[in-house]
Parts: C-alpha cells; sequence; structure tokens
C-alpha cells in the first residue's frame, strides 16, 4: 500500500493520458469501467497506473461492458446506463 495520495487532477491526468494511449474517451473510463471504490484506490495511491492501464486493455478487449454499474454486455450490443 502506498502513503502517497494522489490530487484529483493527478488522476485525471492520469486517465486521460490511458485514454489517448488506448484512442478512447477518458469519461468511457471513468463512467462505465471505474467504480467509485476503484476511484478512491486511485486517489489514495493504491491502484498503480500500469495496473490501471492493463485493466483499460483487457476491458476494451472485452467489449467495454459497463462494468461500473454491474453490466457485462458490450458497449456495441447494449444501451448503456450511462451516456457516451
Amino acid at each position: 500500500m502506498s502513503e502517497r495520495k494522489l490530487t484529483d487532477d493527478a488522476c485525471k491526468n492520469i486517465i486521460r493520458e490511458i485514454a489517448l494511449k488506448h484512442k478512447i474517451k477518458p469519461r468511457l473510463i471513468t463512467t462505465r469501467l471505474m467504480s467509485e471504490d476503484d476511484k478512491e484506490d486511485m486517489r489514495n495511491g493504491e491502484l498503480p497506473t500500469r495496473a490501471l492501464d492493463l485493466h483499460v486493455e483487457v476491458w476494451i478487449k472485452a467489449g467495454m461492458p459497463d462494468y461500473a454499474h454491474g453490466k457485462t454486455i458490450p458497449m456495441n450490443e447494449e444501451n448503456s446506463s450511462v451516456p457516451e
């Protein structure tokens, strides 16, 4: 566990960089992949950037389901509970 807390701006910058790398909108990561607990873990320095990057990669390969809201159906096969 890390002692280093991150500001919301630092977290947003990390998410933007990962989104840019994977050519997706940052909002998709924060609304469809990350739960509130994930976001809090990131703020607390308990979610390494590399781990989030790998989770994003696997999530994209799975079709970007709305995991944040408990859905496992790929994005293009459902009506999301969150606007893109």
